[in-house]
């Protein structure tokens, strides 16, 4: 029988409200505490889900023994938390994407939660949508042969949208070992993500044990890439409308339509029977967070050494900062901005 468990969550803006939500509608979860800098968000958040509010997290994690804290804040804080909420004895902790905001950041997080004990899985919630469920087990069970190339595009900044994209595309290709990265950015602007550097375009070459290729492009000019296909040595398969796919294979001469089925469980529900026991990961764990971090940063990293980069990769700050600081990418459109949480000039 599954435990009861105590949640707390930091971080009470759109995603502190979507976890909060989740979990009370879990049998098994509470949430009974919440805690954000903006006192005011704290007290909504806690009186639409009858909990304690909290304008300091730590005071939150010393007195509420929270067994489960979600941490929902800006990824330049996450790392931190993480530290802090391990250190005060949770048992799991589900941060947000993107794990952090750079590689070193990922790596404390990990370190800690192993030094404690604390099971830590990161919310890349599309390793549970039906469409790529069905799309990894095509892949795996070689409806289209040997996987040789899968396309991603999108927009609105690599740390923000692009964590969804590279994450899905190694879950959909069932999760092969990056070898390399080859990629490039453009900053001309002062273009920021929460409060967190953010490039202006985006292109990227990710090379994959067995010779497959990732290619992801965010934000570039139009004529867009077709991004939503993988490619096999038998076939290719693609993301069809409303949910569904489309196949073309060796075995038929026209392109099939699959719906997939429906899928069980959430992250949440996958979160709940991992701390009891019932199963032994989490398919959005901390170690599969990071690996999608490391290649955002390798991404980075190609484009400030101008060349490919081998993985594991070995620097842990990020890239993009240092290039900025460098002065390898002077602003040229002055006014800073952020895409998500405006400055407050952007207000005025």
């Amino acid at each position: 029988m599954s435990e009861s468990y105590r949640v707390g969550i930091i971080g009470c803006g759109g995603m502190g409200g979507s976890h909060a939500r989740h979990w009370t509608q879990k049998p098994q979860t509470d949430v009974v505490a919440v805690a954000d800098v903006n006192e005011r968000n704290a007290r909504k958040l806690a009186d639409e889900f009858d909990a304690k509010p909290y304008s300091d997290y730590e005071s939150m994690l010393s007195e509420e023994g929270c067994d489960i804290v979600s941490i929902t804040t800006w990824q330049n804080v996450r790392a931190e938390i993480t530290v802090k909420a391990a250190e005060a004895g949770a048992k799991g902790i589900l941060g947000e994407k993107p794990m952090a905001s750079s590689l070193g950041e990922a790596d404390r997080m990990l370190e800690s939660c192993a030094q404690h004990g604390v099971k830590l899985a990161i919310g890349h919630q599309r390793r549970f949508t039906p469409q790529n469920v069905e799309a990894r087990r095509l892949v795996t069970d070689g409806a289209i042969g040997t996987p040789t190339a899968m396309l991603r595009r999108d927009a609105h900044g690599l740390l923000n949208r692009g964590t969804h994209e590279l994450d899905e595309m190694m879950y959909v290709l069932g999760d092969p070992r990056p070898v390399w990265v080859i990629g490039q950015v453009t900053r001309k602007t002062d273009r920021w993500e929460r409060r967190v550097r953010c490039e202006d375009r985006c292109a990227a070459i990710i090379a994959f044990e067995g010779g497959i290729r990732g290619t992801y492009e965010s934000d570039l000019p139009e004529p867009g890439l077709q991004g939503d296909v993988i490619y096999g040595t038998e076939g290719i398969l693609k993301r069809g409308p409303e949910g569904t796919l489309v196949l073309l294979n060796s075995h038929s001469s026209a392109w099939q339509t699959i719906t997939p089925p429906p899928v069980e469980v959430d992250q949440y529900d996958e979160f709940i029977s991992w701390l009891d026991g019932r199963i032994e990961g989490h398919r959005s764990g901390g170690e599969t967070a990071r690996l999608t971090m490391e290649l955002m940063m390798a991404i980075y990293e190609s484009a400030r050494i101008r060349d490919a980069v081998e993985l594991p990769l070995q620097t842990g700050d990020n890239p993009l900062d240092l290039m900025v600081e460098e002065g390898a990418l002077p602003v040229e459109i002055h006014g800073r901005y952020d895409i998500r949480a405006p400055f407050p000039e952007q207000t005025n």
